[in-house]
């Protein structure tokens, strides 16, 4: 139902294009949102796309208890997570997995570049030929005899 009414009045502000109904739709539909979204900082989006994240997993975990969770400890959830200012916590999270990730992709390229500015490589040993061993438990004479 709120879909269709959405849809219909996007129709309108499609059609209306400049006019006086048009201009009105426009700032309902696009400027007023445009503006609310535009008060997010980046630290707001970490934060619910972590809570989205974090519903998702229980919802596939727990399937209808998982509803029950979330529909009874959900509110308290997203109130506790606006009181502690998560958003910045996250922004810190990201920033040092970054530098970390960072750090490992540089150590890594430093490895591959070391191994390969490395000469050739020796040359392969030969193999001696080997002497029979000395408990030979085979049916010949346990030593030549030189005659």
């Amino acid at each position: 139902m709120i879909q269709t009414a959405l849809l219909l009045l996007w129709l309108g502000l499609l059609v209306a294009g400049d006019t006086s109904i048009g201009r009105a739709l426009r700032r309902i539909l696009v400027e007023a949102p445009a503006r609310w979204c535009n008060r997010w900082s980046r630290g707001d989006v970490l934060l619910i796309l972590c809570l989205i994240a974090g519903a998702a997993v229980i919802l596939w975990t727990m399937e209808a208890e998982g509803r029950l969770f979330l529909g009874m400890f959900g509110p308290d959830i997203v109130a506790g997570a606006g009181m502690l200012e998560l958003g910045s916590l996250l922004d810190v999270a990201v920033t040092a997995v970054a530098v970390f990730t960072t750090l490992r992709v540089q150590g890594l390229r430093h490895w591959i570049q070391g191994r390969a500015s490395r000469p050739a490589g020796r040359a392969r040993r030969t193999q001696r030929e080997r002497l029979p061993a000395s408990n030979d438990d085979d049916d010949g004479p346990a030593c030549a005899v030189a005659a």
